[in-house]
Protein backbone atom coordinates (compact mmCIF):
# COMPACT_ATOMS: atom_id res chain seq x y z
CA UNK A 1 0.00 0.00 0.00
CA UNK A 2 1.17 3.36 -0.74
CA UNK A 3 2.55 4.64 2.94
CA UNK A 4 4.59 8.04 3.06
CA UNK A 5 7.98 6.14 1.17
CA UNK A 6 6.07 4.95 -1.53
CA UNK A 7 4.59 8.06 -2.12
CA UNK A 8 7.95 9.38 -2.91
CA UNK A 9 8.30 7.18 -6.41
CA UNK A 10 7.97 9.30 -9.61
CA UNK A 11 4.15 9.46 -10.19
CA UNK A 12 5.04 9.36 -14.10
CA UNK A 13 1.24 7.94 -15.68
CA UNK A 14 1.15 3.97 -16.61
CA UNK A 15 -1.04 3.02 -19.52
CA UNK A 16 -3.70 2.74 -18.52
CA UNK A 17 -3.64 6.93 -17.33
CA UNK A 18 -2.53 6.94 -21.08
CA UNK A 19 -5.30 5.09 -22.29
CA UNK A 20 -7.69 6.99 -20.71
CA UNK A 21 -6.47 10.17 -22.14
CA UNK A 22 -6.78 8.70 -25.38
CA UNK A 23 -10.46 7.65 -24.54
CA UNK A 24 -11.39 11.22 -23.10
CA UNK A 25 -10.24 12.61 -26.92
CA UNK A 26 -11.85 10.10 -28.90
CA UNK A 27 -15.06 10.90 -26.71
CA UNK A 28 -14.85 14.72 -27.52
CA UNK A 29 -13.89 14.28 -30.96
CA UNK A 30 -16.74 12.00 -31.95
CA UNK A 31 -19.19 14.75 -30.02
CA UNK A 32 -17.85 17.28 -31.70
CA UNK A 33 -18.40 15.58 -35.18
CA UNK A 34 -22.18 15.44 -34.05
CA UNK A 35 -22.35 19.26 -32.57
CA UNK A 36 -24.95 19.73 -35.26
CA UNK A 37 -27.41 16.74 -34.23
CA UNK A 38 -30.42 17.13 -32.20
CA UNK A 39 -30.49 18.85 -28.77
CA UNK A 40 -31.78 15.69 -26.02
CA UNK A 41 -31.47 17.30 -22.39
CA UNK A 42 -31.06 20.96 -22.63
CA UNK A 43 -33.48 22.81 -24.09
CA UNK A 44 -33.12 26.47 -22.54
CA UNK A 45 -35.84 26.09 -20.61
CA UNK A 46 -35.76 29.56 -18.58
CA UNK A 47 -38.13 28.08 -15.54
CA UNK A 48 -37.54 25.17 -13.30
CA UNK A 49 -34.22 22.86 -12.43
CA UNK A 50 -33.02 24.20 -16.11
CA UNK A 51 -33.42 27.78 -16.09
CA UNK A 52 -29.95 27.44 -13.41
CA UNK A 53 -28.33 24.43 -15.63
CA UNK A 54 -24.57 25.75 -16.29
CA UNK A 55 -21.12 24.50 -15.87
CA UNK A 56 -20.52 26.14 -12.27
CA UNK A 57 -23.99 24.57 -11.55
CA UNK A 58 -23.07 21.03 -12.52
CA UNK A 59 -19.72 21.55 -10.83
CA UNK A 60 -20.91 22.41 -7.61
CA UNK A 61 -23.60 19.32 -7.52
CA UNK A 62 -21.14 17.17 -8.91
CA UNK A 63 -17.95 17.69 -7.20
CA UNK A 64 -19.62 18.50 -3.44
CA UNK A 65 -22.26 16.15 -3.25
CA UNK A 66 -21.07 13.98 -1.27
CA UNK A 67 -21.56 16.85 1.97
CA UNK A 68 -24.53 15.77 1.87
CA UNK A 69 -22.69 12.85 4.24
CA UNK A 70 -21.28 15.40 6.25
CA UNK A 71 -23.11 16.45 9.74
CA UNK A 72 -20.00 18.92 10.05
CA UNK A 73 -18.00 21.71 8.30
CA UNK A 74 -19.51 21.83 5.14
CA UNK A 75 -17.48 24.64 4.11
CA UNK A 76 -15.65 24.20 0.89
CA UNK A 77 -12.53 26.25 1.78
CA UNK A 78 -11.55 25.09 4.38
CA UNK A 79 -11.74 20.95 2.66
CA UNK A 80 -7.93 19.72 3.16
CA UNK A 81 -7.61 19.28 -0.86
CA UNK A 82 -3.64 18.81 -0.83
CA UNK A 83 -3.55 15.78 1.10
CA UNK A 84 -6.53 14.22 -0.43
CA UNK A 85 -6.30 14.92 -3.56
CA UNK A 86 -2.26 13.95 -3.68
CA UNK A 87 -3.89 10.34 -2.44
CA UNK A 88 -6.30 9.77 -5.44
CA UNK A 89 -3.94 11.34 -7.41
CA UNK A 90 -1.41 8.35 -6.99
CA UNK A 91 -3.88 6.04 -7.08
CA UNK A 92 -5.28 7.46 -10.42
CA UNK A 93 -1.85 7.25 -11.55
CA UNK A 94 -1.20 3.49 -11.23
CA UNK A 95 -4.27 2.05 -11.00
CA UNK A 96 -3.03 -1.75 -11.68
CA UNK A 97 -0.46 -1.70 -8.81
CA UNK A 98 -3.65 -0.09 -6.46
CA UNK A 99 -5.76 -2.91 -8.19
CA UNK A 100 -3.83 -5.63 -7.74
CA UNK A 101 -2.68 -4.83 -4.10
CA UNK A 102 -6.14 -5.02 -2.60
CA UNK A 103 -7.56 -7.52 -5.41
CA UNK A 104 -8.57 -8.48 -8.35
CA UNK A 105 -11.57 -10.19 -7.72
CA UNK A 106 -12.78 -7.68 -5.44
CA UNK A 107 -12.66 -4.57 -7.29
CA UNK A 108 -14.05 -6.55 -10.09
CA UNK A 109 -17.29 -7.39 -7.76
CA UNK A 110 -17.21 -4.83 -5.27
CA UNK A 111 -16.84 -1.77 -7.90
CA UNK A 112 -17.27 -2.99 -11.26
CA UNK A 113 -19.97 -5.66 -12.23
CA UNK A 114 -23.54 -6.53 -10.11
CA UNK A 115 -22.26 -9.45 -7.91
CA UNK A 116 -22.34 -8.18 -4.51
CA UNK A 117 -25.41 -7.17 -2.42
CA UNK A 118 -24.65 -6.35 0.75
CA UNK A 119 -23.82 -2.33 2.35
CA UNK A 120 -20.70 -3.19 2.99
CA UNK A 121 -19.85 -4.69 -0.60
CA UNK A 122 -22.47 -3.22 -3.02
CA UNK A 123 -20.24 -0.22 -3.98
CA UNK A 124 -21.29 -0.50 -7.98
CA UNK A 125 -24.66 0.66 -7.64
CA UNK A 126 -23.63 4.41 -7.28
CA UNK A 127 -21.12 3.59 -10.30
CA UNK A 128 -24.09 2.85 -12.36
CA UNK A 129 -26.65 5.48 -10.99
CA UNK A 130 -24.45 8.50 -10.40
CA UNK A 131 -21.33 7.79 -12.77
CA UNK A 132 -22.18 5.84 -16.23
CA UNK A 133 -25.58 6.75 -16.59
CA UNK A 134 -25.67 9.92 -14.05
CA UNK A 135 -22.29 11.21 -15.41
CA UNK A 136 -22.79 10.55 -19.39
CA UNK A 137 -25.82 12.06 -18.72
CA UNK A 138 -24.44 15.22 -17.51
CA UNK A 139 -21.54 15.30 -19.85
CA UNK A 140 -24.24 15.23 -23.14
CA UNK A 141 -26.59 18.03 -21.49
CA UNK A 142 -23.81 20.28 -20.26
CA UNK A 143 -22.44 19.82 -24.02
CA UNK A 144 -25.65 20.73 -25.18
CA UNK A 145 -25.76 24.26 -22.98
CA UNK A 146 -21.99 25.24 -24.23
CA UNK A 147 -23.24 24.26 -27.73
CA UNK A 148 -26.54 26.29 -27.24
CA UNK A 149 -24.79 28.80 -26.28
CA UNK A 150 -21.96 29.37 -29.13
CA UNK A 151 -19.15 27.64 -26.76
CA UNK A 152 -15.88 26.39 -29.00
CA UNK A 153 -15.29 23.47 -28.27
CA UNK A 154 -18.32 22.32 -26.60
CA UNK A 155 -17.36 18.64 -25.74
CA UNK A 156 -13.54 19.03 -24.25
CA UNK A 157 -15.29 21.96 -21.98
CA UNK A 158 -17.98 19.24 -21.11
CA UNK A 159 -15.42 16.67 -20.58
CA UNK A 160 -13.11 18.77 -18.23
CA UNK A 161 -16.43 20.29 -16.19
CA UNK A 162 -17.64 16.64 -15.71
CA UNK A 163 -13.97 14.94 -15.19
CA UNK A 164 -12.63 18.09 -12.83
CA UNK A 165 -15.91 17.75 -10.49
CA UNK A 166 -15.40 14.20 -10.43
CA UNK A 167 -12.00 14.11 -9.04
CA UNK A 168 -13.15 17.03 -6.37
CA UNK A 169 -15.65 14.51 -4.98
CA UNK A 170 -13.18 11.86 -4.77
CA UNK A 171 -10.46 14.07 -2.72
CA UNK A 172 -13.76 14.76 -0.37
CA UNK A 173 -14.74 10.87 -0.33
CA UNK A 174 -10.98 10.44 0.39
CA UNK A 175 -11.61 11.59 4.10
CA UNK A 176 -7.74 11.65 4.98
CA UNK A 177 -6.83 7.80 3.94
CA UNK A 178 -3.11 7.61 2.68
CA UNK A 179 -3.48 4.14 0.93
CA UNK A 180 -4.63 3.07 -2.14
CA UNK A 181 -7.96 4.60 -3.65
CA UNK A 182 -9.26 2.03 -6.03
CA UNK A 183 -13.33 3.80 -5.58
CA UNK A 184 -11.11 6.34 -7.44
CA UNK A 185 -10.26 4.53 -10.05
CA UNK A 186 -13.55 2.54 -10.84
CA UNK A 187 -15.34 5.88 -10.61
CA UNK A 188 -13.19 7.92 -12.84
CA UNK A 189 -12.02 5.43 -15.12
CA UNK A 190 -14.58 2.40 -15.70
CA UNK A 191 -17.75 4.27 -15.63
CA UNK A 192 -17.06 8.65 -15.96
CA UNK A 193 -15.21 8.25 -18.64
CA UNK A 194 -17.60 5.36 -19.60
CA UNK A 195 -20.66 7.31 -19.61
CA UNK A 196 -18.82 9.94 -21.68
CA UNK A 197 -18.39 7.58 -24.01
CA UNK A 198 -22.17 5.71 -23.67
CA UNK A 199 -23.50 9.42 -24.40
CA UNK A 200 -21.41 10.39 -27.38
CA UNK A 201 -23.84 8.17 -29.62
CA UNK A 202 -26.59 9.64 -30.67
CA UNK A 203 -29.10 6.72 -30.21
CA UNK A 204 -28.30 6.40 -26.16
CA UNK A 205 -29.27 9.89 -26.24
CA UNK A 206 -32.55 9.45 -27.87
CA UNK A 207 -33.32 6.49 -25.74
CA UNK A 208 -33.19 8.58 -22.69
CA UNK A 209 -34.80 10.92 -23.98
CA UNK A 210 -38.09 8.87 -25.49
CA UNK A 211 -38.25 5.65 -24.35
CA UNK A 212 -37.24 6.31 -20.91
CA UNK A 213 -37.16 9.86 -19.96
CA UNK A 214 -34.03 11.01 -18.33
CA UNK A 215 -33.71 14.38 -16.52
CA UNK A 216 -31.20 16.04 -14.13
CA UNK A 217 -33.56 17.10 -10.81
CA UNK A 218 -30.10 17.87 -8.94
CA UNK A 219 -30.52 21.21 -6.13
CA UNK A 220 -30.13 24.89 -5.83
CA UNK A 221 -26.44 24.96 -4.13
CA UNK A 222 -25.77 28.24 -1.90
CA UNK A 223 -23.38 29.42 0.59
CA UNK A 224 -24.85 29.98 3.64
CA UNK A 225 -24.25 32.22 6.43
CA UNK A 226 -22.69 32.73 9.36
CA UNK A 227 -20.02 30.53 8.64
CA UNK A 228 -19.58 29.86 4.83
CA UNK A 229 -21.34 26.63 4.23
CA UNK A 230 -22.37 24.88 1.38
CA UNK A 231 -26.09 23.88 1.87
CA UNK A 232 -28.63 22.51 -0.44
CA UNK A 233 -26.01 20.80 -2.90
CA UNK A 234 -27.05 17.37 -4.65
CA UNK A 235 -26.62 15.90 -8.18
CA UNK A 236 -29.83 14.04 -8.70
CA UNK A 237 -31.48 12.50 -11.70
CA UNK A 238 -34.85 11.29 -12.28
CA UNK A 239 -35.82 8.47 -14.62
CA UNK A 240 -39.80 7.73 -15.88
CA UNK A 241 -40.98 5.22 -18.48
CA UNK A 242 -44.75 5.38 -19.42
CA UNK A 243 -46.84 1.83 -18.02
CA UNK A 244 -48.75 -0.01 -20.87
CA UNK A 245 -52.00 -0.12 -20.04
CA UNK A 246 -52.14 3.86 -18.95
CA UNK A 247 -49.19 6.31 -21.05
CA UNK A 248 -50.41 9.09 -18.30
CA UNK A 249 -48.33 7.27 -15.73
CA UNK A 250 -45.17 6.72 -15.58
CA UNK A 251 -43.51 4.68 -13.33
CA UNK A 252 -40.65 6.70 -11.43
CA UNK A 253 -36.82 6.08 -9.88
CA UNK A 254 -35.08 8.88 -8.53
CA UNK A 255 -31.36 8.26 -7.84
CA UNK A 256 -28.85 10.67 -6.21
CA UNK A 257 -27.27 9.48 -2.86
CA UNK A 258 -30.12 7.36 -2.15
CA UNK A 259 -32.94 6.22 -4.17
CA UNK A 260 -36.39 6.70 -4.20
CA UNK A 261 -38.91 4.50 -6.39
CA UNK A 262 -42.65 5.63 -7.36
CA UNK A 263 -45.03 6.93 -9.56
CA UNK A 264 -45.81 9.98 -11.75
CA UNK A 265 -48.96 11.13 -12.97
CA UNK A 266 -48.75 13.22 -16.36
CA UNK A 267 -51.59 16.10 -17.54
CA UNK A 268 -50.12 18.26 -20.39
CA UNK A 269 -46.97 19.64 -19.60
CA UNK A 270 -47.12 19.20 -16.00
CA UNK A 271 -46.48 16.40 -13.79
CA UNK A 272 -46.71 15.60 -10.30
CA UNK A 273 -44.66 12.40 -8.38
CA UNK A 274 -44.57 10.32 -5.55
CA UNK A 275 -42.01 8.31 -4.42
CA UNK A 276 -40.54 6.96 -1.48
CA UNK A 277 -36.91 4.91 -0.15
CA UNK A 278 -33.71 5.48 1.28
CA UNK A 279 -32.01 8.08 1.88
CA UNK A 280 -28.05 8.36 2.59
CA UNK A 281 -27.06 9.86 5.61
CA UNK A 282 -23.49 9.21 6.50
CA UNK A 283 -20.33 8.14 4.75
CA UNK A 284 -17.93 5.70 6.89
CA UNK A 285 -14.47 3.93 5.52
CA UNK A 286 -14.37 0.49 6.57
CA UNK A 287 -10.40 -0.13 6.19
CA UNK A 288 -7.83 1.67 7.94
CA UNK A 289 -5.08 2.07 5.18
CA UNK A 290 -7.02 1.94 2.14
CA UNK A 291 -10.25 3.59 0.98
CA UNK A 292 -13.51 1.15 1.40
CA UNK A 293 -16.73 4.07 1.61
CA UNK A 294 -19.34 2.03 3.14
CA UNK A 295 -22.51 4.48 3.08
CA UNK A 296 -25.49 3.70 5.78
CA UNK A 297 -28.87 4.97 4.51
CA UNK A 298 -32.23 6.25 6.64
CA UNK A 299 -36.24 5.93 5.15
CA UNK A 300 -37.15 8.80 2.86
CA UNK A 301 -39.81 9.97 0.58
CA UNK A 302 -40.52 12.75 -1.50
CA UNK A 303 -43.23 14.56 -4.23
CA UNK A 304 -41.80 16.19 -6.92
CA UNK A 305 -43.46 19.11 -9.35
CA UNK A 306 -42.13 19.47 -12.94
CA UNK A 307 -42.87 21.03 -16.11
CA UNK A 308 -41.56 19.52 -19.63
CA UNK A 309 -39.47 17.58 -17.19
CA UNK A 310 -37.57 20.68 -15.77
CA UNK A 311 -38.04 19.82 -12.27
CA UNK A 312 -40.55 23.07 -10.65
CA UNK A 313 -40.79 21.90 -6.54
CA UNK A 314 -40.12 19.31 -4.52
CA UNK A 315 -40.61 18.54 -0.94
CA UNK A 316 -38.87 15.64 0.57
CA UNK A 317 -38.75 13.73 3.77
CA UNK A 318 -35.82 11.80 5.53
CA UNK A 319 -35.48 10.27 8.90
CA UNK A 320 -32.01 11.90 9.36
CA UNK A 321 -31.11 14.63 11.79
CA UNK A 322 -30.32 17.31 9.54
CA UNK A 323 -32.50 17.25 6.14
CA UNK A 324 -35.15 16.16 7.61
CA UNK A 325 -37.82 18.28 5.35
CA UNK A 326 -36.11 19.81 2.39
CA UNK A 327 -38.24 22.39 0.32
CA UNK A 328 -37.17 23.73 -3.22
CA UNK A 329 -39.23 25.64 -5.47
CA UNK A 330 -37.02 26.85 -8.27
CA UNK A 331 -36.89 30.00 -10.61
CA UNK A 332 -39.96 30.86 -12.45
CA UNK A 333 -41.71 27.85 -10.99
CA UNK A 334 -45.25 29.41 -11.27
CA UNK A 335 -44.72 33.31 -11.96
CA UNK A 336 -41.90 34.73 -14.35
CA UNK A 337 -39.76 37.15 -13.46
CA UNK A 338 -36.44 38.24 -14.49
CA UNK A 339 -33.80 37.41 -13.17
CA UNK A 340 -36.08 34.42 -11.71
CA UNK A 341 -35.74 33.68 -8.17
CA UNK A 342 -35.93 30.24 -6.59
CA UNK A 343 -36.34 29.69 -2.73
CA UNK A 344 -35.03 26.53 -0.56
CA UNK A 345 -35.32 25.57 3.07
CA UNK A 346 -34.39 23.04 5.17
CA UNK A 347 -35.47 21.94 8.62
CA UNK A 348 -33.83 19.54 11.41
CA UNK A 349 -35.40 16.95 13.53
CA UNK A 350 -34.34 19.90 16.27
CA UNK A 351 -36.28 22.26 14.49
CA UNK A 352 -33.40 24.18 13.20
CA UNK A 353 -33.96 25.99 10.08
CA UNK A 354 -31.59 27.29 6.87
CA UNK A 355 -33.29 28.80 3.93
CA UNK A 356 -31.78 30.32 1.15
CA UNK A 357 -32.64 32.33 -2.75
CA UNK A 358 -31.38 31.05 -5.92
CA UNK A 359 -30.89 33.36 -9.43
CA UNK A 360 -31.49 32.65 -12.82
CA UNK A 361 -28.55 35.25 -13.71
CA UNK A 362 -25.48 34.04 -10.45
CA UNK A 363 -24.38 31.00 -12.34
CA UNK A 364 -26.80 28.25 -10.68
CA UNK A 365 -26.17 29.02 -7.13
CA UNK A 366 -27.75 31.38 -4.22
CA UNK A 367 -27.20 32.31 -0.40
CA UNK A 368 -28.83 31.42 2.16
CA UNK A 369 -28.81 32.00 6.09
CA UNK A 370 -29.27 29.89 8.96
CA UNK A 371 -27.29 26.85 10.84
CA UNK A 372 -28.30 23.17 11.61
Amino acid sequence: MPKSAIFEVSARPGIAVRVAAALVLVVTTASAQQAAQERYFYQGRRYGSESLYGPVYVFLNRAYDVLQLRAGNRNIFEQPYAENAENVGYSLLHPIPAITDNGWSRFTREEVLPLSYTSDTARWVPNYTLHLLGGGMTYAMLREWFEYHDVPLAPLWSAMTVLGAAFVNETIENKGVRGWNTDAIADVYVFDIGGMLLFSFESVNRFFRTDILMADWSLQPSFTFPGGQLHNVGNNFVFKWPLPFEPRVRALFYSGLGMLGGLSYKWGETSISVAAGTRSYRLRNAAVENVRNVVEFAPAAGVFFDRNDSLLASVQWANVEDYFVQLNVYPNAFFTIDPGIGVWTVVSRSGQVIAGVTFTRALGFGVGAGTL
